[in-house]
């Protein structure tokens, strides 16, 4: 199943906006897991990995957008959802 999240045009502050709450919910999500679920060290790099890389690559989006000189911006966020039998890494 695909979920539509975002579609649209946005300024360059909205998108920003946008871009920082999506991000911020999922390295959230990873802070949560080392603070409660991860029990190996190798799981608890992996999310502190995923979590560096989350921020650079919003900073990155971010100057992108800023450094356009344009007003607006187009966003498109969609989510593919599909079972798994088990965890994969």
């Amino acid at each position: 199943m695909e979920i539509q999240l975002i579609s649209g045009v946005f300024t360059i502050a909205e998108a920003e906006e946008l871009l920082t709450a999506i991000f911020k919910t999922k390295i959230a999500f990873h802070e949560n897991k080392i603070r409660t679920i991860h029990e190996l060290e190798e799981d608890i790099k992996h999310s502190e990995r995923r979590i560096l890389n989350l921020q650079e690559t919003l900073r990155k989006a971010i100057r992108k957008l800023k450094e356009s000189g344009q007003t607006h911006t187009n966003l498109n966020a969609h989510i593919e959802v599909s079972t798994a039998s088990r965890l994969t890494p």
